[in-house]
């Protein structure tokens, strides 16, 4: 008889310090059979470092996010593929802050991270990605349709030969069935962009070949994060954008 395997697997901290130290404490107390975490650990926020060595004491394994190869790598952007000019605008900001701000030590770390991980879980092929099983920056929306997610499904254009596949990257949870493929995201701890400004994990149990799914949000104390960034000299626009979990009308 198998047992039933419980991970906590979660995203895109970005920095965000008091969201993560939250997520992290709940995490320790649940009994886990494994801590997985999905990459983009700074950005958005002022404490790049702090959260990198929170997640490094966890010894969970961690995957390259967009976010983590632009900074690690030092390149020229994070790979956010935004398009409105306003976006753009405050993802250089958030970005060459970031690079300026974590250090060579964290840098050098995140370097050696990998793309992916596959996991055996009960009968179960698991993929682990950031943004897609075919790129870090592919964003694979709540709204994409069974068309599109059925190209990372058996017979598809970029099969990932996985049962489930677990992402981060859109910072919206959800899980959905499409041709047997479990697609699960996990959501973000540190920047939602859903309307709950809690920060949000998810709990993948697999019992054999049977899949549940439980996202987790937790309240922190979101002014704490808003006041250091702003210090930080941050835009205030990264605090709004926390208080209200993404629904800001940038200004004119």
């Amino acid at each position: 008889m198998t047992m039933a395997k419980r991970l906590a697997i979660f995203s895109d901290i970005h920095a965000n310090l008091p969201a993560m130290e939250v997520v992290a404490d709940y995490i320790r107390s649940g009994g886990y059979d494994g801590v997985y975490c999905l990459g983009d650990l700074g950005g958005y926020a002022s404490q790049p470092n702090e959260v990198q060595d929170i997640v490094q004491s966890m010894g969970c394994p961690t995957i390259l996010g967009n976010y983590d190869e632009g900074v690690g790598f030092e390149r020229e952007s994070c790979g956010c593929n935004y398009i409105q000019p306003f976006d753009i605008k405050m993802s250089d900001v958030s970005f060459f802050w970031t690079r300026e701000h974590t250090s060579g030590e964290h840098k050098a770390w995140l370097r050696e991270l990998p793309r992916q991980i596959r996991l055996q879980v009960g009968d179960l092929d698991v993929l682990l990605c950031h943004g897609s099983p075919a790129s870090t920056t592919e964003y694979l929306f709540e709204t994409r349709s069974d068309a599109y997610l059925n190209k990372f499904t058996v017979g598809g254009r970029d099969d990932a030969q996985a049962d489930v596949i677990v992402f981060g990257h859109t910072h919206v949870p959800f899980h959905r069935e499409v041709s047997g493929v479990h697609f699960v995201n996990t959501g973000s701890v540190g920047r939602p962009k859903d309307g709950d400004p809690r920060a949000g994990y998810c709990v993948l149990t697999i019992d054999g070949d049977q899949v549940s799914v439980e996202q987790i949000r937790l309240a922190y104390d979101i002014e704490a994060a808003c006041m250091r960034l702003i210090a930080a000299g941050l835009p205030e626009y990264f605090a709004d954008y926390l208080r209200l979990a993404g629904s800001v009308t940038p200004p004119e």
